[in-house]
């Protein structure tokens, strides 16, 4: 951690020292040479090492101003103390590595390092270096010189307007942004692009969000928002003078999530375990470690592991927000998420039903949930109408709702791992993606699957997540698992229009069908269903109908692979088309990713950011391919619960007569 840890650093040493060694191993053949050849073989290395060791020095030089530039236009890693345990401190995890090589690797390996970085080569992943960008009439020169990264805006005459460098970037497995850093202290301000790193293109950071269109694009500083789950113990300090003058002197313990995030605050541990006569008497692994804590210790209360990740994991409520602002977080691992520690995680699900009507009403829900009633906008743009999380990035939410839970000792770590993780993308213990993971407590189900799932033990349909953690959830551009383990049911999406998990396999049937079968199979009650959903596919419903949260979950079912083996491939298409010119355009990238799942579709281009005229012109010449291949196939008919007619075609007046009944009720879903 540059500027933390000093580090010793002679400029030219590598190249000097070799040539030193290179001379004393010549001095055996020295005694036989005559004194004017001695001169020129002694002389020659010495003139060679001193050049190369000038040239190192200047360049190390300029490492070194390049380098402090950047320290000193970022938040300061500094050594802070805990404000719930003033006597201990955070240390950086380079301290941890010497003890714990094993887990300092599969850490570093991890993408919460790389959650936030400074903008240096190995952190940087976009296309940097002659990259023009356009951006609100003017254009974005991008250029990296040795090991800067900058950017020239130049305006619509071809003037320079201005020259800035990047400094930090966050995100390194799904989307990367960059940060530029303030004139006045450490204060950083957004680029406008972010960078999709599996599609390996820019994109503008608006519309990598679902977003209402409408609204402003957002200015969100680090300092200010990502500082609290992209950083450890970040204290964001921004400050303004009596002259209006803005100043940031934000201090975080490190970048990105790092060892003490999870584990606390380390210079005690580190003091104790120094002392060798200490380190033997805890040589026992069972032994609970002395100043930080193991979240997966067996030891430690599942809900007291959990909120280890809920501090980040969860929407919370900061009662003393000025407190947060100057000392950084009160909640250390192994501590509670409440208002003593500053952080009230926000449970929808506990006040769906309150309503607020007057001050006293208010004061008693204060008094009853630690915070605030949030408000409706503030709600539905977070969750469902339920209580349940719509949004990634909560998952801590999900789990408190969970019977597994809230019954028996079921913790984030049941099924991820800290440092045994087979997969990075997901941090699953071995197995955990299997159901191995629900058969740890539900063994009696290893031998009657089916008689339980009422499919084949082999297919997507046996699944424990695909029916109790479906893809409900919207973040980063796709569909996620929900983290609330729950049953299907129609009369919950009735209720709250989250499509149920039957319907996200089974996209090609109405809520009929599912109805009759958990009827049928699970004694579920019967439900009043409209005309509409007891004849229409209820995933198409919800794509023409939803709000655009819905619509982006169905779209994404569409491209989905399960889906597609068991409700056919030849249909989407045409709904896809209607999808990639949504007026949200986290649906049309959405719909575009569906789209192109078929191979016979994969070579579709399409520019979701594009201009109304070019993104018209991409579906068109879409469509038209799509029309030929459809010519070529035998035995099309027509299929009325997906409203396609015997040409395999959607059916225009079908199409619009649901669109016309679209929920466009503006939603800015807040990741």
């Amino acid at each position: 951690m540059d500027g933390v840890i000093a580090k010793i650093d002679s400029p030219g040493l590598e190249i000097i020292i070799p040539a030193v060694l290179l001379i004393i191993s010549l001095f055996p053949f020295l005694r036989t040479v005559k004194h004017a050849q001695l001169i020129s073989i002694l002389s020659a290395p010495i003139v060679f090492g001193l050049i190369l060791g000038y040239f190192k020095y200047n360049n190390d030089l300029i490492k070194d101003a390049s380098n402090n530039a950047l320290l000193n236009s970022t938040p300061d890693q500094t050594k802070i103390k805990s404000p719930a345990n003033p006597s201990n401190a955070y240390t950086s995890s380079k301290t941890c590595r010497a003890c714990h090589p094993g887990e300092y690797d599969s850490w570093h390996n991890s993408y919460h390092r790389t959650m936030t970085q400074l903008a240096k080569p190995e952190a940087v992943l976009a296309k940097w270096h002659g990259t023009k960008l356009p951006h609100s009439g003017s254009q974005l020169k991008l250029e990296k010189k040795k090991n800067e990264y900058w950017v020239t805006t130049i305006g619509d005459d071809g003037t320079k307007e201005s020259k800035q460098r990047i400094t930090m970037t966050t995100g390194s497995h799904h989307l990367q942004v960059y940060w530029i850093g303030d004139k006045n202290g450490n204060l950083q301000h957004p680029f406008p692009f972010g960078w999709l790193i599996a599609d390996q293109k820019w994109s503008p950071v608006e519309d990598t969000f679902l977003r209402d269109p409408e609204s402003d694009p957002p200015d969100a500083k680090w300092n200010a928002v990502c500082i609290e789950c992209h950083a450890v113990a970040g204290k964001p300090r921004i400050l303004t003078s009596n002259k209006g003058i803005r100043t940031t002197k934000t201090e975080v313990a490190e970048l990105g999530i790092s060892c003490e995030a999870c584990h606390g605050p380390a210079q005690e541990h580190i003091e104790y375990y120094q002392n060798p006569f200490n380190r033997y008497k805890t040589k026992d692994a069972k032994k609970v470690a002395i100043g930080i804590i193991n979240p997966d210790d067996k030891k430690i209360d599942h809900k007291r592991s959990s909120q280890v990740c809920g501090q980040c994991h969860s929407y919370q409520f900061t009662p003393n927000k000025m407190d947060r602002y100057n000392n950084g977080p009160r909640f250390t691992p192994g501590g509670q998420l409440n208002a003593s520690s500053n952080t009230v995680v926000v449970k929808p699900s506990s006040f769906t039903n309150d309503s607020i009507n007057s001050k006293a009403d208010l004061k008693k829900f204060i008094s009853k949930h630690g915070h605030p009633h949030p408000g409706k906008e503030w709600l539905k743009d977070r969750f469902w109408p339920d209580g349940m999380v719509r949004v990634t990035g909560r998952e801590y939410n999900g789990l408190l709702d969970t019977a597994c839970f809230q019954k028996g000792k079921m913790s984030c770590l049941s099924c991820h791992s800290m440092h045994d993780y087979h997969d990075r993308n997901d941090q699953l213990a071995p197995q955990m993606d299997s159901n191995e993971a629900c058969f740890k407590c539900h063994e009696n189900l290893r031998d009657n699957l089916t008689s339980h799932t009422n499919h084949a033990a082999d297919s997507t349909g046996s699944s424990c997540y695909n029916c109790h953690m479906p893809h409900t959830t919207y973040g980063l551009l796709n569909a996620i698992r929900s983290h609330q383990i729950d049953s299907p049911k129609v009369s919950t999406q009735l209720k709250t229009g989250r499509v149920n998990a039957c319907n996200l396999c089974h996209i090609n049937k109405s809520l009929k069908w599912t109805s009759e079968n958990l009827i049928k199979w699970y004694g579920h009650e019967p439900v009043e269903l409209s005309e509409d959903d007891k004849s229409i596919s209820s995933i198409l419903k919800m794509l023409l109908m939803g709000d655009a949260g819905q619509r982006a979950i169905a779209a994404w079912h569409m491209g989905w692979k399960p889906a597609r083996e068991i409700s056919g491939n030849d249909w989407q298409p045409g709904w896809l088309f209607r999808s990639m010119n949504d007026p949200y355009s986290a649906v049309r990238y959405i719909a575009h990713k569906a789209l192109i799942i078929d191979p016979r579709l994969n070579k579709i281009e399409f520019d979701y950011t594009g201009p109304l005229t070019k993104r018209t012109e991409q579906i068109q010449n879409a469509k038209d391919f799509w029309t030929k291949a459809l010519l070529n196939r035998d035995g099309l008919t027509a299929q009325p619960e997906l409203l396609i007619d015997n040409q395999g075609k959607p059916i225009d007046i079908k199409a619009k007569y649901f669109e016309s009944k679209r929920n466009n009720q503006p939603i800015t879903l807040q990741e």
